[in-house]
């Protein structure tokens, strides 16, 4: 799967070490992993990071920050607490914020309850007796997860957003953790970017999606974003369908991660990029093609949409309009045609079915 989620009751320290090794974070109270995000109408791969301690040694950079920061202003790092002053810092950075966050800081580090089930530290940062940024981290048995950072915009130009996270890796060298995780950053779309400057490409690690391994930074490649190969492969497939006379739309499908979060079928596409075929003639997705990027093939299905049970994701109704490019209900997988990695195999078979298909208007679509 691409998407996960748990709802764990405890979670010892070497649990969490086991969840970040695998590429999985914390989100409120659960802890989750995905590999497909969208923002902006868009569709885009979060790499997971991760920074190993051993020897680390910060670049002149991060230690003119550190160092600068640490002169101007007061930095307390502690067990964390959730009060009306972090609060309110919270709601002065949200009004700021281009982008969606949650409600209050309680929704989104405890989901709006009153317990946590993580070892949480934060990182707060004072200019005399004034909270100007704070940040939150879990602690596993040897490794450090950073979880949320929170800044006055009135002191943006210190690099406070950094700074908490700096101090948050000091912390954990000084205590002997073995990795420091900052979650993700997304390629082409810059708002995290900030995170891969926490250590050089030969210090800092990125999650390899295909061997579940990680590997240096300086070996990350373009090529290999789980959404460029995707988009790639089936633009491949697309270009042969038309030169053959074989309509093809190319939709984002958003529920691809139903599976993970609420429902357990293994019939249900699971893909968040497809090929919709004889789109002509079928105005809802009736043969379609994805790509499985675990096992490198191409599948053709035959598939059956089912109604309304998209809109149980919320966030996908700011794509319901004519001219989107997202499909919002859920698909059942019914008959697998074939499984190549062989473009030509797809074509072959789509002509064939093509055949079978009348035009538009006529009763019965197939023969």
């Amino acid at each position: 799967m691409f998407t996960e989620k748990h709802f764990p009751k405890s979670i010892a320290g070497d649990e969490l070490d086991a969840y970040l090794e695998q590429g999985w974070y914390r989100m409120g109270l659960s802890i989750f992993t995905c590999h497909f995000l969208f923002f902006n109408d868009s569709l885009y791969s979060p790499i997971w990071l991760r920074l190993p301690l051993e020897g680390l040694a910060f670049r002149k950079s991060l230690r003119k920050i550190m160092q600068q920061n640490r002169l101007r202003f007061r930095s307390l790092v502690r067990h964390s607490v959730i009060n009306e002053e972090k609060e309110a810092l919270f709601q002065k950075y949200r009004a700021s914020f281009k982008g969606v966050l949650s409600a209050t800081i309680r929704d989104s580090i405890l989901d709006g309850k009153d317990h946590t089930i993580f070892d949480t530290f934060e990182v707060c940062v004072y200019d005399n007796d004034k909270l100007i940024a704070f940040s939150f981290f879990d602690l596993g048995n040897n490794s450090l997860a950073s979880i949320k950072g929170v800044y006055d915009p009135e002191y943006a130009r210190f690099s406070l957003g950094l700074y908490t996270m700096i101090e948050e890796i000091q912390f954990g060298v000084d205590l002997g953790f073995k990795y420091y995780y900052p979650g993700y950053f997304v390629p082409g779309f810059d708002r995290f970017d900030y995170k891969l400057r926490i250590g050089k490409p030969n210090e800092l690690q990125f999650y390899d999606l295909k061997t579940a391994v990680w590997q240096p930074f300086n070996e990350y490649s373009t090529q290999n974003i789980p959404i460029w190969v995707l988009s790639s492969k089936l633009s491949e497939v697309g270009k042969i369908l038309v030169e053959a006379g074989i309509t093809s739309q190319m939709l984002y499908y958003p529920a691809y991660e139903a599976n993970g979060m609420m429902f357990e079928n293994e019939r249900l596409l699971e893909s968040p990029l497809f090929l919709t075929l004889f789109n002509t003639v079928f105005p809802r997705p009736r043969f379609i093609v994805y790509f499985d990027i675990w096992r490198e093939k191409f599948v053709f299905t035959h598939c059956m949409p089912i109604e309304d049970l998209g809109l149980y994701f919320e966030y996908t109704m700011q794509f319901d309009t004519q001219e989107a490019r997202h499909y919002l209900d859920f698909i059942l997988k019914k008959t697998q045609i074939i499984e190549t990695e062989d473009p030509k195999k797809i074509l072959q078979m789509a002509i064939e079915i093509g055949k079978l298909i009348k035009p538009p208007g006529i009763a019965g679509i197939l023969k």
